[in-house]
């Protein structure tokens, strides 16, 4: 980019940088993107050269970020990120629309150690570590101190290096998964944590499910699920949303494409109600 520079008008200055000086912090207010510690919305254009593989990731998760602040970049293509995005990505469009998801930071791994403590005086501790990769409720770890960031695993299942974001850490009261069917919801229920100081209310790591009746939902919880759903443009969606102990106040934690089902029609309706949205959707 030297040769580049030298032509350039002297007005326009070229900073160069590398994917994993890019640093994320998000929440329910604003959309925070740095490099090197200056905030991206400084810059007129951005450029992404050879992200390859390894930061495609990174690339598109800036790029939405990019687009949604209106800041010219090259290629646009970084920002079609569709359903191939990770969660953070999920977690930066529910941001952008101003959804209360817990506030949440990543960086690039090798960057983590480096990061630990702005990530600690920003979160506080504890605060909780969660893998990009993997789902219900497996690699999410408390972080109790700065000693714990060195026992996160660094490699997954499949033997690659484990990429993480982190998140306050917040005591949840009631959780609840939402059946998101296009702009309603079609079935709601409790999550109810059945194991000794479990902190997850995932129903693979054992917490049961109490179906309720749809006319009992809070309009407040529907409008976040359907919300949040419209955000990711997803049609058929499991929303994740729990209630903050201390506050009261409703938190989205994630919203899964494809969501798991109770096949049981005797204990869960929502066999019935995706047969129902479907036929609507065909026509018949």
């Amino acid at each position: 980019m030297k040769h580049v520079s030298e032509k350039l008008n002297n007005n326009i200055n070229i900073t160069l940088a590398k994917f994993s000086d890019i640093y994320f912090e998000i929440d329910d207010k604003d959309t925070v993107v740095e490099v090197n510690g200056v905030d991206i919305s400084k810059y007129d254009l951005v450029y992404f050269r050879r992200a390859g593989n390894r930061f495609s990731g990174v690339a598109s998760n800036i790029a939405v970020c990019l687009k949604a602040k209106d800041i010219n970049f090259i290629d646009k293509s970084w920002a079609e990120v569709g359903p191939m995005g990770s969660k953070f990505t999920a977690l930066i469009k529910l941001s952008l629309n101003h959804l209360p998801i817990i506030k949440s930071i990543y960086v690039w791994k090798e960057e983590m150690f480096k990061n630990r403590e702005r990530i600690i005086k920003t979160l506080g501790l504890p605060l909780i570590a969660k893998e990009l990769s993997t789902q219900r409720g497996k690699g999410v770890f408390k972080i109790a101190s700065a000693k714990d960031f060195d026992d996160l695993p660094m490699k997954d299942s499949r033997g690659g290096l484990n990429q993480y974001f982190f998140q306050k850490y917040t005591d949840i009261g009631d959780e609840f998964r939402l059946l998101v069917l296009k702009e309603k919801v079609g079935v709601w229920e409790k999550k109810i944590v059945t194991v000794k100081d479990e902190f997850r209310h995932n129903v693979s790591l054992g917490a049961t499910e109490e179906f309720l009746k749809i006319r009992d939902l809070p309009p407040k919880l529907e409008k976040i699920a359907v919300d949040g759903a419209k955000a990711l443009n997803v049609q058929i969606a499991g929303v994740d949303i729990a209630a903050d102990k201390k506050t009261g106040q409703f938190r989205l934690i994630e919203i899964n494409r494809g969501p798991g089902f109770t096949y049981d029609t005797k204990i869960s309706p929502e066999m019935d109600e995706l047969t129902k949205y479907l036929e609507e959707e065909v026509k018949i």
